[in-house]
Order: C-alpha cells, then sequence, then structure tokens
C-alpha cells in the first residue's frame, strides 16, 4: 500500500505544478466571448496535458494506511484508522462512545 501513497503524493506533486495553467485553459475554452479558434487552441493544449497531471487522476487516500474507500476529508484518514484513534484518545475532542 505504501506504493500507491507515494505514488498519489507524486501525482500530487506533478498537478501542484500545472495547476494555474490548468485553472487557465479550462477558463479560456468555457469563455463564450472569445474567439473559436483561440478557445480551439486552448482546448488543444489542454488535451495534451498529460493524463498523470490531471486533477481527475487524483485519489483521496489515508496518510498512514494508504487506504482509499472509507475516507474523511476532515481527518484524511480512513474510517478504520479513525475508530484506532479515538479508541486510544489519539484524536483530539474524539471520544469513542459505546453503549
Amino acid at each position: 500500500m505504501k506504493h500507491l501513497v507515494t505514488k498519489e503524493r507524486f501525482r500530487r506533486e506533478n498537478f501542484k505544478e500545472t495547476e494555474t495553467q490548468y485553472i487557465a485553459l479550462k477558463s479560456i475554452v468555457h469563455n463564450q466571448t472569445l474567439s473559436k479558434s483561440f478557445r480551439w487552441e486552448a482546448s488543444l493544449l489542454l488535451s495534451k496535458n498529460v493524463k498523470r497531471q490531471s486533477c481527475v487522476t487524483l485519489k483521496n487516500r489515508c496518510f498512514i494506511t494508504g487506504r482509499s474507500r472509507g475516507f474523511s476529508r476532515f481527518f484524511c484518514l480512513s474510517r478504520i484508522q479513525i475508530r484506532e484513534l479515538a479508541r486510544n484518545n489519539s484524536l483530539p475532542f474524539i471520544k469513542k462512545s459505546s453503549w
């Protein structure tokens, strides 16, 4: 699972480098007031953007285990890790309740 975490980190770093260009091209393509030829060239540049560098391929993963399912955005952890850390009182303001 650790190789998936390192691969995801690499993808996020690549996207961070090209994010401003990606957003600018995206806004040019969707702007209806610009000429069609200019928008067409922008869409060609956008399609040449490597698939690994687009935001679509990013996947949220738990930074401890690398698990992608049951991911909580608030903690950036999977549900299993949240449960274990809550049981050990490692998460602030979180208490595991049982009845």
